[in-house]
């Protein structure tokens, strides 16, 4: 999954990612969606996060390191 990520950003097909991404933003690049990614952090599953508020905050190294490491929920 990272290796087709890398490639797509290679060819510009996505754009830059910031160091923090929203779940929305997880979400496209994980396939998952907003409300899976929301049911993983109730389990204490998924990608580590963090609230910055009331919003939640996924940095773009940490995921890329749970998607490495197989992405499973």
């Amino acid at each position: 999954m990272a290796v087709r990520l890398v490639e797509r950003l290679r060819q510009g097909e996505l754009p830059v990612a910031p160091e923090y991404l929203t779940s929305f933003q997880v979400a496209q690049l994980t396939g998952f969606t907003p409300k899976g990614l929301e049911t993983m952090r109730a389990k204490r599953t998924g990608p580590k996060y963090m609230k910055v508020g009331t919003s939640v905050r996924y940095r773009a190294a940490d995921v890329r390191a749970w998607m490495d490491a197989g992405g499973d929920a």
